[in-house]
């Protein structure tokens, strides 16, 4: 599943009530896996959040369900998002990361996270030439974990993702037309 698509779902305890909707993903990235998942209450001003591992969650399909109640989870409300562990990452803060490839060439940007949910692992990152809003990029390109070298302000994989092969795969699917 899309990395995207889980953002923004509601979160229901396990008595099926209503709890939060998820704000926010912290990935492990030594491990390739989900840390923990951010639930958000209340309005923009006065915005809580629910802190849940990945341990407590049961499901996820249209909703997703956790193992405790919400009368066991007001003690872990907090008043902001805490800054993620020194192994761990904010999903948001991947999607639009600068994605290097092994000669120090931009391969793209973080579009999206495609993620295993019933063993809670990331499969891979889903790269494109242009990450906006806006703009749909015409060519994505995936990126397998094991690609992967290292996270900081950059993302650095081991291969190479050439600009001239994506242009002759582009000019194969093209049709000529001869108007005489």
């Amino acid at each position: 599943m899309n990395a995207k698509d889980l953002l923004g779902k509601k979160i229901i305890d396990k008595k099926a009530r209503d709890l939060a909707k998820l704000a926010e993903i912290d990935l492990n990235m030594k491990s390739f896996s989900i840390a923990k998942i951010y639930g958000s209450i209340g309005n923009p001003i006065s915005k809580k959040y629910y802190e849940i591992t990945a341990d407590s969650i049961l499901a996820v399909g249209d909703y997703v369900q956790v193992s405790e109640t919400i009368e066991e989870l007001e003690d872990k409300l907090l008043d902001k998002l805490p800054e993620s562990e020194e192994k761990n990452v904010k999903i948001n803060n991947l999607i639009g990361k600068t994605v290097l490839d092994s000669e120090g060439n931009i391969a793209g940007k973080v579009s999206n996270i495609d993620l295993d949910l019933e063993q809670f692992k990331i499969n891979g990152f889903s790269i494109a030439e242009q990450s906006s809003s806006f703009v749909k990029s015409k060519k994505e390109n995936l990126i397998n974990k094991d690609d992967i070298t290292s996270i900081g302000d950059y993302i650095i994989i081991n291969k190479v993702i050439s600009k001239e092969e994506e242009k002759e795969e582009e000019s194969e699917d093209s049709v000529k037309i001869d108007i005489e």
